[in-house]
């Protein structure tokens, strides 16, 4: 980006990064960013406003002449989008007045058939989503944008970005059923297509905790087709590969998470969860204070797993 601000900007100021960012900002949208994905936009499904021939057409291909990968584009973009203020009083919304001019671009990235621009995608899209209010993620349809998408490559950088789409959602019902969807055409469809591959693993297992802190006791109903998944992640064993520590970790916080919110079914499955604990916890004992910190969270999940599950005393 050095050699873009230096080209940029010949004015003499003590900071000509800042100077862009102030004055710049709308120009470089427009007359730089604009003109090499202007092609993509007119014909991307969701940005043109043109009707689609009913005879089709074979020129229409968003994937073709991607002038934007030839150069610092979208790392232009990222800059941007790093830099722009969001203040609440007029003159300072810098995000906010140039979002038509910055959300074509985030969506064509984000729609390459390129799985590397489509995690830059992601990258430019979570960035906007922190920034901006709820209401003018709304306005321009940014809380739809993945529901449809099961790209598993891209699954380690869409699932945060999803998870805080669907907490700007006003409505509790809507916000409801978009976390369950999550849980059950997601993370459940993963484990059935992509539970027996490691590297897969820690993508699936880490939103279960905020999920079933969203749904509660709803999420009762998916727990025999999770727990397996869950406690077989669990008991995994490798004295060799560090993702089992990874996976080990994050099967048990999910499991916690899973117990506080759904203890009354626990005791279920409690000889299954016992079983896989056992295991681990075997494993980690063995290791002799290689693993101390992983041994003392076996220890608590297991104080705490036995506690939930022991039946209620009679008076």
């Amino acid at each position: 980006m050095d050699e873009f601000i230096e080209s940029y900007c010949s004015c003499e100021t003590s900071s000509k990064a800042s100077h862009i960012i102030e004055q710049h900002v709308t120009d470089i949208l427009c007359n730089t960013l604009q003109p090499v994905f202007k092609k993509q936009v007119s014909i991307h499904p969701n940005l043109s406003k043109r009707l689609p021939s009913r005879y089709g057409s074979k020129n229409l291909d968003i994937h073709e002449d991607q002038q934007w990968k030839n150069g610092f584009y979208v790392e232009l973009l990222l800059w941007l989008l790093e830099n722009l203020s969001v203040g609440a009083l007029p003159g300072t919304q810098q995000l906010q007045d140039n979002l038509q001019l910055i959300i074509p671009p985030v969506l064509i990235i984000l729609d390459d058939y390129d799985v590397e621009y489509k995690e830059k995608g992601v990258d430019l899209l979570q960035m906007t989503i922190h920034k901006l209010e709820p209401q003018y993620i709304s306005k321009f349809g940014l809380d739809n944008v993945f529901l449809e998408d099961r790209d598993i490559p891209l699954l380690r950088a869409t699932y945060p970005c999803i998870l805080l789409l669907i907490a700007t959602k006003k409505q509790e019902q809507a916000r409801f059923n978009l976390f369950e969807r999550v849980l059950k055409d997601g993370i459940l469809t993963g484990f059935r297509y992509a539970g027996q591959k490691i590297k897969f693993l820690p993508i699936l297992l880490k939103p279960i905790p905020t999920l079933y802190n969203e749904l509660g006791s709803f999420g009762v109903q998916y727990l025999k087709a999770l727990m397996p998944a869950l406690c077989a992640a669990m008991s995994m064993t490798s004295s060799h590969n560090p993702i089992i520590k990874e996976i080990n970790q994050l099967a048990a916080t999910s499991l916690i998470a899973i117990i506080k919110k759904c203890w009354p079914c626990i005791p279920s499955y409690r000889g299954l969860i016992m079983q896989s604990m056992a295991k681990t916890w075997t494993c980690y004992f063995a290791a002799k204070g290689k693993y101390t910190a992983l041994h003392y969270f076996y220890l608590e999940l297991t104080c705490g797993t036995y506690i939930q599950m022991k039946p209620c005393a009679k008076h």
